[in-house]
């Protein structure tokens, strides 16, 4: 009978007949649950919204942009030659010259800018389709003589689509104002003139035939190669070449053995642009991670909290047990058995209302912001427009095991103690 003690008293101190110790029972419980609902809940949020992040970019950027270093390597391999090879790596799904930069574009007093791609549609099937649930209006079909631009900048131009915008390369732009400052800062008049007459911008008209969602792409547009050449003033050259991988995500391990065979060449990752922002979300996940570890602490030590109540009220019974045999192992077990049943109780209703609440997570954002007067209904296909969660298997189990444990713990404290009292000090009190 004596083995069978620890479980049959422990479940009688959680639930006593006429005690408050009951009540502080469920706090201790809730405690656990609230803690343990939390830190499931909150990272589940925070790493969705990073893989949405990265979804987004990985769904709107060129996976690798590799670009030839100008006058560093004259020995390095034309794109020509480089092209074959980037389409037999393993993982490529496609690899296609592009001509690119960056591009002012006006309409009459307005301005804005357009980071612009330009590549060949028939040769890039694989990135144009990736781009197609964030075409609002229009076409990717990129005719020459066209342009694919976000509506953000049709807003900030007043244009909409099949309207003509007159577009100006950055180096062209960029060499007009240096020949303006040069001209400035000569005293001579005569040089002065020569230098103003010069300055020459060379805009061109592109009619706009497709729209892109803003909250996806930013400042991304796009042109076809033939275009983009022209206006970067190209001739039969390329910016670089444009790779479509299978995995993205593992975009730097992919590229490293290509690297060694392209001396002369760089390359851009789809994450280079973001690698601030990601690392940013890292880091807010670890530092959120801690804050709400404090939580849990907090519930183990209401934890503790009720074994120390329990203990003090059933001093006399402590020294009963003691007094007929029952060793400190066994009186320990008491104690530390109520402190496992209220930690697997708290955790396993935590784990639950934690995936009850992912499950209703958008209905909940619905309910808080009709009662708050927000907007109820988001507009579907833009970027965060439901709330993500990702569920880590790995993190759930690391924090309901870590939820039980700071329960023994928080229980096993109080419970050495009181076993260590003896039996007619005990029946004293």
């Amino acid at each position: 009978m004596l083995y069978q003690a620890p479980f049959f008293l422990a479940l009688r101190y959680l639930k006593p007949s006429r005690s408050f110790v009951s009540v502080i029972t469920m706090v201790s419980i809730l405690g656990v649950a609230v803690g343990v609902l939390m830190m499931i809940v909150v990272r589940a949020v925070m790493v969705g919204f990073e893989a949405d992040f990265r979804d987004t970019l990985m769904g709107t950027k060129p996976h690798v942009l590799l670009r030839q270093e100008v006058g560093q390597s004259p020995g390095g391999p034309d794109w020509p030659s480089v092209l074959p090879q980037a389409k037999k790596q393993p993982g490529v799904l496609s690899a296609t010259p592009f001509a690119g930069g960056m591009l002012y574009v006006a309409n009459g007093d307005l301005q804005s800018r357009a980071q612009v791609i330009g590549i060949p549609p028939t040769e890039a099937p694989s990135h144009l389709l990736k781009l197609r649930p964030h075409l609002m209006q229009g076409s990717l079909d990129l005719p020459d003589g066209t342009i694919v631009l976000t509506d953000q900048h049709l807003n900030d131009l007043g244009l909409n689509l099949g309207d003509e915008v007159s577009v100006y390369a950055g180096p062209n732009v960029n060499e007009a104002v240096r020949r303006y400052t040069d001209a400035n800062e000569e005293d001579d008049d005569a040089k002065r003139r020569a230098l103003q007459d010069q300055i020459r911008l060379h805009p061109q008209k592109l009619r706009i035939s497709g729209v892109l969602r803003a909250s996806a792409m930013g400042e991304q547009g796009y042109v076809s190669l033939t275009t983009g050449q022209s206006l970067f003033q190209l001739q039969q050259g390329v910016t670089g070449i444009a790779l479509e991988l299978a995995e993205p995500q593992r975009a730097d391990e992919v590229m490293q053995g290509f690297a060694k065979t392209l001396p002369g060449w760089s390359m851009e990752l789809w994450s280079d642009d973001e690698a601030g922002r990601l690392a940013a979300m890292k880091n807010e996940q670890v530092m959120m991670q801690f804050v709400l570890s404090i939580i849990a602490l907090v519930a183990a030590f209401s934890v503790m909290n009720t074994t120390i109540t329990v203990t003090t009220q059933k001093r006399r019974e402590i020294g009963l047990l003691a007094s007929i045999g029952s060793t400190r192992g066994q009186i320990v077990g008491v104690f530390l058995l109520q402190a496992v049943i209220v930690g697997v109780l708290g955790t396993a209703i935590g784990l639950g209302g934690s995936l009850l609440v992912l499950w209703l997570r958008n209905d909940l954002r619905e309910w808080l912001t009709m009662l708050t007067g927000g907007q109820v209904h988001a507009v579907e296909g833009v970027f965060l427009s439901t709330i993500p969660a990702h569920l880590e298997m790995s993190h759930v189990i690391t924090t309901c095991s870590m939820s039980i444990l700071l329960c023994i713990v928080a229980g096993w404290l109080p419970a050495w103690f009181a076993a260590r009292m003896e039996p007619a000090e005990a029946l004293r009190d």
